[in-house]
């Protein structure tokens, strides 16, 4: 694509104002029964607005010429956008059911993560790959990018609506960046509340955070991973509720996203697999409804950009990525990463977990143990056949999960060794 067809300008003219960005962020919350709407009204909102710049094909950024002109205006947008995140922060916080000062040093430690992530996040690839990311958020929104990215259009639509107020591409990508960030901690506490003590579920989110210079090492920026992994640690919630409503919605937001979000289907069975019946046939109307909206928005997102139904546009690739990520020879596409990194990073975020989740399988609800394994399988599979196994950021939601997991076997170890307790068997 011509230089003439950018909407952002080139590159280097970004780059030398890299050091004056700064941003904040935020959306809305799946907790109490009562407040449902909500995140069914959010999802929807989301994927009407995200997928609307590129419904209708309007120009990637049609207020940068004058806000360059105008950097009064700049600064006054930049400010609107601060406000409004700041806003949708302290709405997230109040959609919360907890109560009291460790609430509020919570919120403001999520945040303060969200934006230490977002700083090294800067630091290690963005500062690399603005180029990279400026044009593909430009190919997407005039459909000239290759699969698979043309299909993941939401989060890029998204951005479209931050930078439309303020003309400024990195303010609004950092701005993007941090919020979805902050919801990806904010929804894996909230997930892992459901099984552990306020401060087990903080230290979930830690070890995350310690796990993410690792996740991000090897990729270019791509925008869609927080979005995507806060709407399924969402949807995790809300299949442990058995809020079927708002795991739909959910689900048809993360189908707009990424692919990925069908590995959800059966995690709302599984999750509650102690309740529901094998035939329980509500539950697998509930189960088909989910896998026939996940083909109409996969379809949706593909036909109208050339979608051939074979496997280059599927993936963009022209075989499965099995022998590629295992260092055969037969490969048809071999990293610069060494063998090594492809096996290191998934024994990292999945397999290393899983030797105590089963000998101690015992000590966990019999729903998360194989909710546990289905996904560590799920995910890996999934990667290992369309992605690289060493972009272990496809690996997040299941990684949290198995935390989740290993923190409630831990705990309970722990207090089986206590004094004056006898020691559970495996």
């Amino acid at each position: 694509m011509a230089s003439a067809d950018l909407a952002f300008p080139p590159p280097e003219n970004i780059l030398g104002t890299m050091y004056r960005v700064s941003s904040p962020s935020s959306l809305a919350n799946t907790t109490s029964k009562g407040r449902f709407p909500v995140c069914i009204v959010a999802c929807m909102g989301l994927i009407v607005l995200g997928a609307s710049p590129i419904v209708f094909s309007w120009h990637p950024a049609p207020t940068y010429v004058f806000f360059h002109e105008h950097p009064g205006w700049q600064m006054a947008g930049r400010v609107l956008l601060t406000v409004v995140i700041a806003g949708a922060l302290l709405m997230t916080s109040r959609l919360d059911p907890e109560q009291g000062a460790g609430k509020a040093i919570r919120y403001c430690g999520f945040v303060l993560l969200a934006a230490l992530l977002t700083d090294l996040h800067f630091h290690t690839v963005d500062i690399h790959k603005i180029p990279w990311q400026i044009d593909k958020y430009n190919q997407i929104l005039l459909h000239t990018c290759t699969p698979p990215d043309q299909y993941r259009f939401l989060p890029q639509g998204t951005l479209w609506w931050m930078a439309l107020g303020n003309g400024d591409f990195l303010f609004s990508y950092l701005a993007y960046r941090f919020l979805f960030t902050f919801l990806v901690c904010r929804f894996g506490y909230t997930f892992a509340r459901l099984f552990l003590a306020p401060r087990d579920a903080v230290i979930v989110v830690l070890l995350y955070a310690a796990f993410y210079p690792l996740s991000t090492r090897y990729y270019n920026g791509n925008l869609l991973d927080p979005m995507s992994h806060a709407v399924m640690l969402a949807a995790f919630t809300c299949c442990q509720r058995r809020q079927f409503r708002q795991v739909f919605w959910l689900f048809v937001l993360g189908m707009f996203i990424k692919e990925t979000m069908l590995l959800i289907v059966p995690c709302y069975y599984l999750m509650n697999s102690e309740t529901f019946r094998l035939r329980d046939f509500g539950t697998l109307w509930r189960l088909a409804l989910l896998a026939v909206a996940g083909l109409g928005v996969f379809l949706a997102c593909r036909i109208p950009f050339h979608f051939n139904y074979d496997f280059n546009t599927l993936n963009g690739t022209n075989e499965l990525m099995v022998y590629s990520n295992l260092g055969l020879a037969r490969g048809q596409a071999q990293s610069v990463v060494s063998v090594f990194q492809r096996y290191l990073h998934p024994m990292l975020f999945i397999f290393m977990w899983l030797p105590l989740i089963v000998w101690r399988r015992k000590m966990l609800p019999h729903s998360l143990f194989w909710t546990a394994l289905y996904l560590a399988a799920a995910f890996y599979l999934t990667n290992l056949c369309f992605g690289w196994n060493y972009e272990s950021r496809n690996f997040v939601p299941a990684l949290i999960f198995l935390l989740v997991c290993t923190m409630m076997i831990v705990n309970r170890l722990i207090e089986a060794s206590a004094p004056g307790t006898s020691t559970a068997e495996p």
